[in-house]
């Protein structure tokens, strides 16, 4: 059985995001509302958005273009904004609340822990050919890798 679409207004989000230390961000050349959250790691500055899939009129996009997003974002040495990962999309259904909250919490629960010891970037989990290991967010300025302890 298919969910219904919940069209999601642009004040059931801001109130929902805000509660959760979000604000709205403006992006350029970006058709949706997002909303962003600075979750700094060990001085590096992170940063927590959410794609709503909603337009900037305020109303939700419709059904088949309803996804939202929660993305992590930290920024290079040169200052350049980097994308750290992002999570599974988030459907506008009745739930929505409880699957994006989830989502945002996965998130913070998973930001990284540890600081590269050549270039001081965020050390991100990333799957390779040997299995699991830590990589500098720096690439590939900083191609400095790390084993994970378990």
């Amino acid at each position: 059985m298919a969910a219904t679409f919940y069209n999601i207004t642009e004040s059931e989000m801001t109130e929902f995001l805000s509660a959760k230390g979000f604000r709205k961000i403006e992006l350029p050349n970006t058709v949706e509302l997002v909303y962003g959250k600075r979750v700094d790691q060990n001085g590096n500055p992170l940063s927590l958005r959410v794609y709503t899939g909603i337009n900037p009129n305020g109303h939700s996009r419709g059904v088949g273009e309803d996804a939202m997003r929660v993305v992590l974002f930290g920024k290079k040495s040169d200052g350049s904004i980097v994308k750290l990962g992002g999570s599974k999309r988030v459907n506008r259904v009745q739930t929505w609340k409880k699957n994006l909250g989830n989502r945002i919490d996965s998130w913070l629960d998973y930001l990284p822990k540890e600081s590269c010891s050549k270039c001081g970037s965020p050390m991100i989990p990333r799957k390779g050919k040997n299995g699991d290991f830590l990589g500098c967010t720096g690439y590939p300025e900083c191609k400095h890798t790390a084993r994970i302890e378990n």
